[in-house]
């Protein structure tokens, strides 16, 4: 399982602080938690409210990002590890844990199971389009599609690895799976069949996967840093340029056009596509980063120290 990967980089624990090579001015700032495990996912709901997804105690909320405390949100909610967040349209959380999907419509204060179909609960990451559409990729069952957020259908046809790592979707619909080993497949219709597109990945185990506003697909490596394709490409590219061939967990693009990597060496950015990238670590005391988003904050999700934001 993709969390199983962080166990070999945590024997040496990133605590350095790196140097800050993108602005002076910008720097990490602690948001005093959650401390209890490592921060596998994060989301933000349309009240600013951050929820974290942890790997020891289930789900944590701060209602302010600068004010107040991480609390508890796991009524209804195995205390399991939560290794994936999304959200909605309409508000609506989906947390995939390791004892399946659980949903939320009221903001985190309740959840309920939502496994109907749903044969292997090991769930690495959840992934939603434009038409609500939920798919879940899991750790030996394949990938499984929701059209209600309820019910679950197996579409695996033309998947040749069941043990899914990552997933993205793009806003055209296109919807991309990373594997254990198996490298990335691709479907043009909603997870009904699938396609290997492998071509200049030599590193085949798919961490992360992010798409941006002009079509580019990144992939996080176990390794191999970063590949770039397109969604109609069968080829990648490695682009590692200053940031070398390290583990990435997370990826994210924002509206800016910035693409940041989180990774067992703290957090990078690039701003051309995967050209170069740049560390940005200054005040950061974990560099495990498993979880980076982008919104009116930048935020990383550490490996045991809790989230920061980029002040």
């Amino acid at each position: 399982m993709k969390h199983c990967f962080l166990l070999a980089a945590l024997l040496v624990v990133g605590l350095a602080v790196g140097a800050n090579l993108l602005h002076a001015q910008s720097y990490w700032v602690a948001t005093n938690g959650p401390y209890d495990g490592f921060v596998y996912s994060q989301v933000i709901s349309s009240d600013g409210s951050l929820f974290a997804g942890t790997g020891a105690k289930g789900v944590l909320r701060k209602e302010k990002l600068d004010a107040g405390s991480w609390e508890e949100a796991n009524e209804g909610l195995e205390k399991a590890g939560v290794y994936s967040l999304v959200i909605d349209a309409n508000g609506v959380l989906y947390a995939g844990t390791d004892a399946g999907v659980y949903k939320s419509n009221d903001n985190g204060a309740q959840w309920t199971e939502v496994n109907q179909g749903l044969t292997n609960t090991f769930i690495n990451g959840l992934a939603i389009n434009s038409y609500g559409t939920i798919f879940a990729a899991t750790g030996g069952g394949g990938v499984f599609r929701s059209n209600d957020g309820y019910s679950w259908e197996q579409v695996n046809q033309g998947l040749g690895s069941t043990v899914v790592l990552s997933l993205a979707v793009s806003p055209s619909g296109v919807v991309i799976a990373g594997t254990d080993g198996g490298g990335v497949y691709r479907s043009f219709d909603y997870g009904k069949s699938w396609e290997k597109v492998n071509y200049g990945l030599s590193n085949k185990v798919i961490l992360s996967l992010s798409v941006d506003g002009n079509g580019y697909v990144y992939a996080g490596t176990r390794g191999g840093g970063v590949f770039r394709s397109t969604l109609t490409s069968n080829v990648w590219s490695q682009v590692v340029k200053g940031l070398g061939p390290k583990a990435v967990y997370s990826l994210t693009a924002d509206n800016q056009g910035y693409l940041y990597a989180g990774t067992d060496a703290g957090v990078y950015r690039t701003a051309d596509n995967g050209g170069i990238w740049q560390v940005m670590n200054t005040g950061l005391t974990n560099t495990i980063v498993l979880s980076v988003v982008a919104g009116e904050n930048l935020l990383a999700g550490t490996g045991g120290s809790g989230v920061f934001r980029l002040n």
